[in-house]
């Protein structure tokens, strides 16, 4: 159910207003509860008010790490929390690469126990904000119901250590949990009995609230969340695998984590679209409850220590990650996010330059490869931030040459290439699916096997025509979900509408994963159409169209039991080259009102002195055609808010046929249409 926050506060208020903690508890003064008093405290209640003000509060402006804008979400959450009783600090911090410079504050609350080795639980959350989205729904959701969380647990008392820590730079490769964790002593790391997260949540475009683990498998604390969600919440939460971010982070550093939150990214995260509006409070209450009842059985004083069964579950000291051959290695990521893929710590062992004077970064990882049980010293290297190279060496009793080279070639066929060498033939495969190409090379003592990208020759898996009819190709292709869905948005079925042919076919290295490409040139006729004239149809001119070919890479829309792991961008994808699509085909019929628009409506460039987020500041420039059309289809109506990007994705309600084409697409994805 759609709720709309009751209270939508300006930045003024963002500095100097406590919220409502005030109204809620007495200050503490060491932040900590030990004895039990004589009559037990009624635990609060959730309060959707509060949850409603903080969503406000938090999205009155964009929130960018290192902003003005998270400088005053940073003090709001510090001044609640302290208000709450905790004892509260900042953490703040520069990073400094090649490329640009990032900045953030943490905010770390905590609640101590009696006994000093007591354990810890860690509660987080992230209030930074992509640069020009008011960012309610990500994550200023998250961070109201932590904050809810936090004042509700405040007057429990507790034998556990309790940390609740909002978190910056998620936006730059999680980099404020990465600070955060870096700072945790040995000891600390000892006591953590695991790390809840509360990401985006209870967004009206969703449905239910998942468990995103590293590995897709479960905790000790997720378990305990799962048990208190099936008495509280109308739909069952499950586990998901979802790898890196803060989850990623947390794993490198031998610390279990789990992320309480939506299965999937809304269509307006990262947008100036991701408004109050778009939050259901209700569910956040739910969301809240489930916390609550979850973390107090860890607080309860009747609760013995569970940081012996965390340890074993987790299983920390015995792990060794194992490379799956059918994933891609994440070419071009950096070092940071690499190893919040990977979920385990790399060493960086050495930094020196390039021919070019760029900095080449090498750091190792012991790691299992190719199917093999010995582990080997993996290193990963990194020229100007960006990875390029793998490099693989064996461990400690690892596989002799002969059963490498045997393996690879059970796994990858015949080598492509053999050049002979002083050590032995030196054997390179090359595997189309993930764009890789693997060099063993014997040596002396050891040897060494090289990993690389390249580029393979795309491989035609099925070829669709105009009308829907499989002209070449496989009609079982394992991409299901992608093709049909395809199919929907580039093959209306509208007399006249707009279609091309389809082209699956796969060059298994990433990049560019849809694009659209003339096949005819554009007629005279179908460019001069004046449909706000003349009440010409562009349908009148439908043989005259433009003509399309639309290249899909299946692989690089990887699927999970029928359905797209990133949703948001993919289907966003998918229907910007459909807006690129109609932007060139038909000209005056749509683009020259949309500028027309632009123009208009055009704000007052920013203040040069402005930092970025700051409260009032306001957007100058309007979306791109493709974006804006793919925020139409995808997005709930109305949006009555004003703004330029608003009145941008409205701008496509006047045409009847485009209507019906959002209609058709979004009762395939199963979205609710409103009227």
């Amino acid at each position: 159910m759609k709720k709309k926050a009751a209270v939508l506060l300006t930045a003024a208020v963002l500095t100097g207003c406590a919220g409502p903690s005030t109204k809620v508890l007495p200050q503490r003064q060491d932040g900590t509860m030990q004895e039990v008093p004589d009559e037990v405290p009624v635990v609060e209640e959730v309060n959707s008010f509060y949850l409603q003000e903080s969503l406000g509060i938090l999205s009155a402006s964009p929130r960018p790490s290192g902003s003005r804008g998270e400088d005053n979400a940073a003090r709001y959450i510090q001044k609640l929390l302290k208000d709450y009783g905790y004892t509260v600090n900042r953490q703040r911090f520069r990073e400094k690469s090649e490329h640009e410079e990032v900045l953030g504050t943490n905010v770390v609350a905590m609640r101590l126990a009696e006994d000093p080795d007591a354990d810890i639980i860690l509660i987080c959350t992230w209030h930074d904000s992509a640069p020009e989205s008011p960012g309610a729904g990500n994550n200023a959701s998250g961070v109201s119901v932590f904050l809810e969380t936090a004042r509700i647990l405040s007057g429990i008392p507790t034998d556990t250590e309790v940390r609740f820590v909002s978190l910056s730079a998620h936006e730059k490769d999680a980099l404020g949990a990465r600070v955060y964790a870096k700072s945790l002593s040995k000891r600390e790391r000892e006591r953590l009995i695991g790390v809840i997260t509360v990401g985006p949540c209870g967004a009206i475009d969703t449905e239910g609230t998942v468990l995103a683990t590293q590995d897709g498998k479960g905790t000790m604390l997720g378990d305990l969340l799962l048990e208190s969600a099936a008495g509280i919440m109308e739909n069952r939460w499950n586990y998901v695998q979802k790898a890196g971010e803060e989850n990623g982070i947390f794993a490198s550093c031998a610390i279990p984590a789990v992320q309480v939150g939506q299965q999937y990214d809304s269509f307006d995260f990262g947008t100036p679209l991701d408004t109050v509006d778009t939050v259901d409070a209700e569910c956040l209450s739910g969301i809240v409850d489930t916390l609550c009842q979850a973390v107090s059985r860890v607080m309860s004083l009747d609760t013995p220590s569970m940081r012996a069964k965390a340890h074993f579950e987790n299983n920390w000291k015995e792990f060794t990650y194992t490379q799956d051959t059918a994933n891609r290695i994440p070419f071009g990521t950096s070092p940071g996010k690499l190893q919040a893929i990977l979920g385990v710590p790399g060493k960086l062992a050495v930094v020196t330059r390039n021919a070019a004077n760029q900095p080449v970064e090498r750091y190792q990882f012991p790691m299992k490869w190719f199917g093999l049980n010995a582990p080997f010293q993996v290193s990963y290297y990194f020229t100007d931030e960006q990875l390029d190279l793998v490099s693989l060496k064996p461990g400690e009793n690892g596989p002799a040459v002969s059963e490498v080279r045997e393996q690879l070639t059970a796994l990858y066929g015949e080598p492509v290439k053999k050049i002979t060498g002083p050590y032995g033939a030196d054997c390179i495969w090359q595997d189309p699916k993930t764009g890789e190409q693997t060099e063993l090379i014997p040596g002396k003592e050891v040897y060494e096997i090289e990993i690389r990208s390249y580029a393979p020759q795309p491989v035609l898996l099925a070829h669709y025509k105009v009308d829907g009819t499989l002209e070449a190709g496989e009609t079982e292709t394992g991409y299901e979900y992608l093709k049909g869905l395809g199919s929907v948005v580039f093959q209306p079925k509208e007399a006249g509408s707009l279609a091309a042919e389809l082209l699956y076919e796969s060059d298994g290295v990433g990049g560019e994963r849809v694009f659209a490409e003339k096949t005819e040139p554009l007629s005279e006729t179908a460019h001069g159409t004046d449909r706000k004239n003349t009440g010409h149809s562009w349908q009148d001119d439908s043989e005259n169209m433009t003509q399309w070919t639309v290249r899909i890479d299946p692989a690089d829309f990887p699927e999970e039991e029928g359905i797209f792991t990133d949703r948001a961008e993919t289907l966003k994808a998918l229907l910007r080259v459909y807006g690129q699509m109609l932007k060139e085909s038909m000209p005056d019929a749509y683009v020259t009102g949309y500028a027309e628009l632009v123009q208009k409506n055009q704000q007052v460039p920013e203040q040069p002195d402005a930092a970025p987020g700051d409260a009032g500041q306001e957007r100058s420039t309007a979306p791109e055609f493709e974006d804006a059309f793919a925020l139409y289809v995808l997005t709930d109506q109305p949006m009555d808010a004003p703004g330029i990007w608003q009145e941008c994705v409205r701008y496509f309600d006047q045409f009847e046929e485009l209507n019906t084409y959002r209609s058709t697409v979004r009762s395939y994805l199963g979205l609710q249409t409103e009227e």
